[in-house]
């Protein structure tokens, strides 16, 4: 058995914002070892105990004091780490007028409708599963998949986790092995999912950089092309909610059925 684990961030799901980002790495055991032990050293050099891309942009908590150059290195060695380190990410974009079509679309009261966070969630691990599956390993490989505690559609997460597993069967959902959420403080490999969440909501929206890198960028020579970006048009989206209006259909015949 071969264990891979997904860790997912978000970005943008605030009121307001006109485009929502998910986003992550995913690796085996010993690359998150390799990820995590090098990652350790780089925030014990910095004295970083807590990170958020934001925080470090804005200059706040562990980075206040920090100069331009500072934080731009730091942002690049991270990121240099998890290319070298890491199977492959993934980003998943949806835009707010996009999932405001979804969210009218009309559909039977107890037929299935995701949040922005849900949607994104369910891009990023169809993604991953992919990249899993064209692996040439001799065993079944098996996925945990951690998020970031405390965000307020979690539940949404937990119940398309479930019903992708139940779908699955029970000799396909053996690959969905575990999905947990936990504090960024305790699980150093979220922030390489906040800083991929973070810098690809900025370049969604356009959002300014905080500086140019005075040497030559470490992040750009390790870049392998194993990023891949989930655009969530409404194309995917009509196809989400046919898919959630067929099981809506099957769910009532079973039930006309048992009766």
């Amino acid at each position: 058995m071969v264990t891979f684990t997904a860790y997912f961030d978000e970005s943008g799901t605030h009121d307001g914002a006109p485009v929502s980002v998910m986003a992550g790495f995913v690796g085996n055991a010993r690359q998150w070892l390799k990820f995590e032990k090098r990652a350790g050293r780089l925030f014990g050099r910095y004295r970083v105990d807590i990170f958020h891309t934001i925080d470090v942009r804005r200059g706040d908590a562990d980075f206040q004091g920090w100069t331009v150059d500072r934080k731009l290195k730091f942002l690049d060695e991270l990121q240099h780490i998890a290319n070298d380190t890491l199977l492959g990410g993934v980003t998943s974009v949806i835009r707010n007028e996009d999932y405001e079509y979804y969210s009218n679309l009309s559909r039977p009261t107890k037929a299935r409708h995701d949040s922005k966070y849900g949607i994104m969630f369910r891009g990023c691990m169809a993604h991953v599963v992919d990249v899993i599956g064209e692996i040439p390993i001799a065993h079944e490989p098996r996925l945990n998949i951690v998020l970031e505690d405390g965000h307020r559609n979690a539940a949404d997460v937990s119940r398309i986790y479930k019903s992708v597993q139940d779908r699955l069967g029970p000799s396909a959902s053996r690959l969905l092995s575990g999905l947990t959420f936990a504090a960024k403080g305790a699980c150093l490999p979220l922030a390489a999912a906040d800083l991929l969440a973070y810098s690809a909501f900025g370049q969604e929206v356009g959002q300014k950089p905080i500086g140019m890198l005075r040497a030559p960028s470490k992040s750009e020579a390790s870049y392998r092309g194993n990023l891949f970006r989930v655009d969530l048009n409404r194309d995917s989206l009509d196809s989400l909610h046919e898919q959630a209006m067929r099981f809506a259909e099957e769910r009532r015949g079973r039930n006309s059925t048992a009766k």
